[in-house]
């Protein structure tokens, strides 16, 4: 995995889809793209936060630790992406 500098500098956190209360959102840098998701099931997580379709993605750092912390973050690198 990249440092986690490098992937949230200057870059976006773009919302993809929701499950069952469980947004999900995706980081791409230049070769690999990252996917983590924010419980909006848990409100002492995520109070009365805003969440819209883009964030800087420094702004939900917090929740991409906690996809690491929990080994829930998907990662890939784009070479394995469908190209459209």
């Amino acid at each position: 995995m990249e440092k986690l500098v490098d992937i949230v500098r200057d870059n976006v956190a773009k919302f993809t889809h929701a499950i069952a209360g469980v947004m999900y959102y995706r980081i791409e840098t230049a070769t690999m793209v990252y996917i983590f998701t924010v419980d909006m099931n848990d409100k002492e997580d995520v109070g009365n936060a805003r969440f819209d379709p883009e964030h800087k993605a420094m702004h939900l750092v917090r929740y991409f630790n906690k996809a690491v912390a929990n080994n829930s973050l998907i990662s890939y690198e784009k070479k394995f992406e469908k190209s459209n």
